[in-house]
């Protein structure tokens, strides 16, 4: 956001292609230093990642309030809003449904070409399944999994990008209500399929605005959509092991 508000002399597609390119390049730094340790000391990446959030967090909040803050917010720690050319257009009007729901499928479908198709896709998936047999196959292993988590972090920085860019407009602490740990459910019921990811991310949504709406409706508690997507979650979890294990009974 910080360089969507900056005063530099180009159109407003540069300057939101430049804000895109400023936010993957974030988000692929902030997962480098969990990369290094998982690759150089072979430190748990899950933990890693899960303990970095909270200085990301932490990192916002000095920017929101020192240097990003804006002046005219009666005191709200929030970045100044980016220019209304850069705000990315809604798809109907009186919804939040933007235009970056289409980057997402574009995206989503290119990941799934890329992973597929290519060289490093093959990798990718190889050293997924088994690093040590990758590495005995002669891969880099070290190599993609610092490419595959510098991939991972740009994605992430990206959609950040553009759920600013589409929603709000500005930055603020609060603007996330957990994306980060849905999209883990959401990849694991999807099987770390890019394509299935689609479908698996629009049954969570479902579920999460339905329990809303049901809150409101007939005063059912929201925490029912928390149940149901961790059942969900454990169904594929047993379904998946079944299917890959041959379990007897003695």
């Amino acid at each position: 956001m910080a360089v969507g508000n900056a005063s530099l002399p180009l159109p407003p597609v540069a300057m939101f292609a430049l804000m895109m390119l400023a936010a993957m390049a974030a988000g692929a730094l902030l997962l480098l230093g969990p990369a290094l340790l998982k690759t150089r000391f072979h430190v748990d990446e899950v933990v890693t990642t899960l303990l970095l959030n909270f200085i990301a967090l932490l990192f916002v909040s000095m920017l929101l309030d020192g240097p990003m803050k804006d002046p005219g917010a009666l005191g709200w720690p929030q970045s100044v809003a980016i220019p209304a050319e850069l705000e990315l257009p809604r798809l109907a009007t009186r919804s939040r449904v933007h235009s970056g729901l289409i980057i997402a499928l574009a995206l989503a479908a290119l990941v799934w070409i890329v992973g597929r198709f290519t060289a490093f896709g093959f990798e990718m998936r190889a050293v997924g399944a088994n690093a040590r047999a990758a590495a005995f196959a002669g891969m880099p292993v070290r190599s993609v999994m610092v490419k595959t988590a510098l991939l991972s972090g740009a994605l992430a920085g990206l959609a950040g990008c553009i759920e600013v860019a589409g929603r709000a407009g500005y930055v603020t602490l609060d603007m996330s209500p957990g994306y980060g740990y849905s999209g883990i459910v959401i990849a694991m019921l999807a099987q770390l399929n890019p394509i299935a990811v689609v479908a698996a991310a629009v049954f969570v949504a479902g579920i999460l605005v339905g329990a809303d709406s049901m809150s409101r409706a007939i005063a059912v508690p929201t925490y029912i959509a928390d149940v149901i997507v961790a059942a969900s979650l454990i169904s594929m979890l047993v379904a998946t092991t079944f299917a890959r294990y041959r379990v007897r009974w003695r």
